[in-house]
């Protein structure tokens, strides 16, 4: 037979039991709108018949259990939610980044709010047009230097604006995205630590678990993150978990990041063509030599082309790629790829109307209109400018013609005409290393870049749309699973109260059942 007392272990464990699930429940409600916070929950467990006591049952005995034990507290968390969540907040972070720079470009390309090139090819296209009418006016000469000063400005500024934009995207990733990656992968580090302390005390730690997490989330905006982790028994029931963070390259490798309490931090450096590379350094401030498996080695800790999604993959697109312009050519268009646009934008229209105006066929021609302001031999739109031939000239400095008579003297104006015609006329744009870019008129190549960045804008603003949806949907999940619901843990302080109240009124019982057995029994005859 079970002993009688062994009925005051079980109503106190059931009086332990439902406390406990009631502190917990507190918890919970408390932290209800706390950032990051995780439900938590008390593991319960039903005791068994021991082995010692069942040697002494008879075989008539029921084989009863012995209470309910409390096996610690823990998280109700989704592992695979967590995964999902992350690879999906990595693709909103690099089409968002992407977005946040291409923005700025639509500000200087825009044609239909602003009178941008397009608006002053045309003015030119028409005081030219005015000046074929009245051949070597000077005062309507003065007016097509007047806008042709306007558009050669324009050039400049839109150049200043692009520079503007691709420092600002530089600064971002140095001072604020690797910063931010650095401080993320410390923390992360020491909450490890932190967490593994104690619990080796036995304490699961569940409240560092949430700040881990919350950085862990963070942290995956940037990169695309591997999280793993594993049991490591300290003493004879007593566990620790390890945590590590790899960093999954664009072939598949893995760097790590973060393993246990040591942790590495990423490193910007600028180069000779002005592109910036990214260093993965020890915690020594060694260079990181290769992958986990020395799958891939690493230059000097090189790891620029491992990031294939993410803010780091935005920035260094929209910093490093130019697109048909890169050797060898590439499908990724930064802002760079815009800016070698509008150089050879520039280029083109300045070499065409430098011959037209010219009365020799090939370069340097005698009569230029346009050439760089810094010496550097190629026009480019941040360095094109009037020339000084024209600027200094005192006289009719624009050629109306290059047909003569038989006596020399000329007949037409049908260079200016020619000139004015060079706006829609057919022309082959391509890189310094002759890849082919477009075919079409000036008018027409400009609107082609707009085109193509508006194109990828709307893209990217599609896919940003239908990332951020998805990252809304599985965090739905994450909240469903994890999330304190008000109403529910409401429900559970009834229950838990009522259990409370059960296990102690089961207590009463056995001891009014006792003192009967006790004091009350083998009475009869005194």
């Amino acid at each position: 037979m079970k002993p009688t007392f062994l009925s005051y272990y079980i109503a106190r464990s059931g009086i332990d039991a439902a406390r406990a699930n009631l502190q917990i429940t507190g918890q919970n409600m408390t932290n209800a709108s706390t950032k990051g916070y995780t439900r938590q929950r008390v593991d319960l467990y039903s005791v068994g018949t021991s082995g010692y006591n069942s040697q002494y049952l008879l075989k008539s005995d029921a084989y009863m259990g012995e209470g309910v034990n409390i096996g610690g507290i823990s998280q109700i968390r989704d592992p695979y939610l967590d995964v999902h969540y992350r690879k999906e907040v990595c693709k909103v972070g690099d089409t968002s980044t992407q977005l946040d720079a291409l923005s700025d470009l639509e500000d200087i390309f825009d044609e239909t709010l602003t009178d941008g090139l397009q608006a002053q090819f045309s003015d030119l296209k028409s005081q030219l047009q005015t000046l074929a009418s009245n051949s070597g006016d000077t005062v309507t000469e003065q007016s097509v230097q007047t806008s042709a000063l306007m558009l050669v400005k324009l050039f400049n500024q839109n150049a200043d604006q692009i520079q503007v934009a691709q420092d600002r995207q530089v600064s971002d990733f140095n001072d604020g995205a690797v910063s931010t990656v650095n401080e993320l992968l410390k923390s992360i580090s020491y909450l490890n630590g932190e967490i593994k302390s104690v619990q080796v005390v036995g304490d699961p730690a569940l409240e560092l678990q949430d700040q881990r997490n919350s950085l862990l989330d963070e942290l995956s905006n940037y990169m695309n993150i591997e999280v793993s982790t594993k049991k490591i028994t300290v003493s004879e029931g007593v566990q620790t978990e390890e945590l590590s963070v790899n960093l999954v390259g664009a072939n598949g490798e893995k760097f790590m990041l973060v393993d246990d309490d040591n942790y590495r931090r990423m490193q910007t450096q600028e180069e000779s063509d002005g592109s910036i590379s990214v260093k993965l350094l020890n915690q020594s401030g060694s260079y990181a030599a290769a992958s986990n498996s020395f799958g891939q080695t690493l230059t000097d800790g090189d790891i620029t082309d491992q990031f294939s999604t993410g803010s780091f993959h935005a920035y260094l697109k929209m910093i490093n790629s130019s697109g048909e312009f890169d050797t060898p050519p590439s499908t990724d268009r930064g802002i760079p790829y815009y800016r070698n646009m509008l150089d050879t934008l520039a280029n083109q229209f300045a070499s065409a109307f430098n011959k037209a105006n010219s009365t020799n066929s090939s370069e340097p021609y005698n009569k230029p209109l346009f050439e760089d302001s810094d010496g550097s031999g190629t026009i480019t739109a941040s360095n094109i400018a009037l020339s000084e031939k024209w600027t200094n000239s005192t006289s009719s400095y624009l050629t109306a013609t290059k047909s003569t008579s038989s006596t020399g003297t000329t007949e037409s104006n049908e260079n200016l005409l020619a000139m004015v015609d060079l706006f829609g006329k057919s022309m082959d744009f391509e890189t310094p290393a002759h890849n082919a870019l477009f075919s079409g008129s000036l008018e027409d190549f400009l609107t082609d870049i707009s085109g193509t960045l508006s194109m990828e804008v709307e893209s990217l603003d599609r896919m940003n749309e239908t990332y951020t949806n998805n990252v809304s949907g599985i965090d739905e999940q994450r909240q469903s699973v994890s999330g304190v619901s008000l109403d529910e843990e409401g429900i559970n302080l009834i229950t838990f109260n009522q259990a409370l109240t059960a296990a102690s009124r089961f207590m009463t019982t056995m001891d009014e059942a006792i003192d009967t057995i006790i004091n009350k029994m083998g009475i009869v005859g005194r």
